[in-house]
């Protein structure tokens, strides 16, 4: 049953605890803007340094381990070197009641549709679920179709492993349609079947098609078309082009065997069968493409890893998906994580978050984490419309350790102004170079460390003042199962964060004004017709012609 007060939630700032956190903020350092710039504003108390010494217990009360229901561990969060002490988590949680961010989270598990500016439920989560016991009645018939698709394409993948024939394949999406699959395999890539390779194409940008096409031979490829309506601009157009290629191929020899080749991640069979698809795999409209590697759009990952990880890599999903579903507030891991970033965001001003995975398979994290969280909460205007008047989703970016400390972990130690930094760690490894990982695992703690402790110097120049906050999360190992409930992770902190913030995180407005100024344009690139335009973009335009 829809509870009634999940849409009651009004701006934030209306919150009691809203104003109670502000002044709590006052203790600690906050980047602030200035008519001169964006500098650190520290009149506060809080240290680090201290906050350690005084409080023996502080790891433990800021830190938590997340298991499964069979108490095997999925991931390890530590954010005792986040800058918020006891009075500030308990206000926080405080505030996610103001704004009900439980009642929201149950609606979307009852099938609510808490999408509310495109009226569609958010059910990304349903796609994890094993079986449909413990579904509400309503929900029963959707999981038996989902269930339904899900084996379907699972079938399919198997057969693809099996068939020696195919040696490469091609997944050409773009959004959430390559993020998700691009990133998770790369970072599965110890349980990839060997003998197969896999490509991503995603920019419209001709010269990344050009590379793969360059690699792969006709015969021995199988392309993925990726794009819930068959409409996506990018995703079309470099779909158009692969299917030209592999028509011409060999003198047309080929032309007839597309249905053998490639296959359609679509709910538009009418296009996909015009282009000569015949496979396909539909997906939902309750399913947001940032949210879609669980669905038929990870099929590149369950070609890469097998039906049976596939499951596990959902398993360890739907573990997180009942944590926080079920588990009490003071120990939710995903509803104090979110809480955190409003904290940061909202009140001391931290405008970016650092991305530091220390593991090469998840270099694409960053990048997936971005679409995520951005599109997700990058936005301005309440629920009901309302101008906000408070930092919503941080800026997200990042590099893996230890390349990224010798790029741009120097604005880390020592800028004017606070960046928090999230590490990922690896415990286990996938190679036979153990020194390799303790000098890997050495930076990653040293530079967490480093940013906390600081250097005193006589030479302001090699002075780092320290007191700089981070987050660090480790993972026992990097597999299926693991990969799932960190993603899983992230997706939940991210809705809470939205909730707090009562903003639509499932919709993405945004992006669609450069895609239609973008139509407009194609045409002029061709005419040179520059009327109606503005006086850059009309140079622009004719000089590019």
């Amino acid at each position: 049953m829809m509870h009634k007060d999940a849409f009651d939630a009004g701006l934030a700032t209306e919150a009691p605890a809203w104003e109670w956190l502000g002044k709590l903020a006052r203790c600690f350092p906050v980047n602030h803007h200035e008519p001169g710039g964006y500098c650190l504003l520290d009149t506060s108390t809080f240290d680090l340094r201290r906050a350690f010494e005084e409080d023996p217990q502080r790891v433990q009360r800021f830190s938590q381990t997340l298991t499964d229901a069979s108490e095997r561990p999925l991931l390890h969060a530590d954010f005792s070197k986040s800058h918020l002490d006891e009075r500030v988590m308990q206000a926080l949680l405080q505030l996610a009641e103001e704004q009900r961010v439980l009642a929201l989270r149950d609606a979307m598990f009852e099938g609510g549709a808490i999408n509310t500016t495109e009226q569609r439920q958010v059910m990304h989560w349903l796609l994890r679920a094993p079986t449909q016991d413990g579904l509400p009645a309503p929900l029963q018939d959707v999981w038996r179709e989902m269930d339904a698709v899900r084996s379907a394409f699972l079938a399919f993948a198997e057969t693809v492993r099996a068939n020696p024939a195919i040696t490469d394949v091609v997944n050409i999406g773009i959004g959430g349609s390559d993020l998700g699959p691009r990133m998770a395999v790369q970072a599965l890539d110890a349980f990839v079947l060997p003998g197969k390779r896999f490509h991503f194409v995603s920019n419209v940008d001709g010269h990344e098609l050009k590379a793969v096409l360059r690699q792969v031979q006709p015969r021995r490829t199988l392309f993925i078309i990726a794009s819930k309506t068959f409409t996506t601009l990018e995703t079309m157009t470099n779909a158009a082009t692969a299917l030209q290629w592999f028509r011409e191929a060999e003198g047309g020899a080929l032309a007839d065997q597309v249905q053998d080749h490639f296959v359609g991640i679509t709910t538009n069979l009418e296009a996909a069968a015009q282009l000569g698809i015949r496979t396909t795999f539909g997906f939902w409209d309750w399913v947001g493409g940032r949210y879609s590697v669980w669905s038929a759009i990870g099929l590149s990952l369950a070609i890469a890893i097998g039906a049976e990880q596939f499951r596990a890599f959902l398993e360890g999903a739907h573990a997180v998906d009942r944590h926080f579903q079920t588990a009490a507030t003071e120990q939710n891991l995903p509803l104090r994580m979110g809480l955190i970033d409003v904290w940061r965001s909202s009140f001391l001003g931290h405008a970016a978050r650092c991305m530091a995975p220390y593991h090469s398979g998840l270099q694409a994290l960053p990048a997936y984490l971005q679409q995520l969280e951005m599109e997700s909460n990058g936005k301005g205007v309440s629920r009901d419309g309302e101008h906000l008047r408070y930092l919503t989703a941080p800026t997200v970016w990042g590099e893996p350790g230890t390349n990224g400390q010798h790029a741009f972990f120097q604005l880390l130690h020592q800028g004017p102004h606070v960046l928090p930094v999230e590490f990922i760690a690896v415990k286990q490894i996938d190679h036979a170079w153990p020194l390799h990982h303790r000098l890997l695992l050495a930076n990653a703690l040293a530079q967490a460390q480093a940013l906390m402790v600081g250097r005193e110097d006589e030479d302001p120049q090699r002075c780092c003042p320290g007191n700089r906050p981070s987050t660090f999360l480790l993972l026992e190992a990097l597999t299926p199962r693991t990969l799932g409930a960190l993603l899983a992770l992230y997706e939940h902190r991210v809705f809470v964060a939205g909730a707090v913030w009562n903003i639509n995180s499932f919709d993405q407005f945004g992006v669609e004004l450069g895609k239609q100024l973008a139509e407009d344009i194609v045409p002029r690139l061709e005419s040179g017709d520059v009327r109606g335009l503005d006086p850059s973009t009309a140079d622009l335009l004719q000089r590019l012609r």
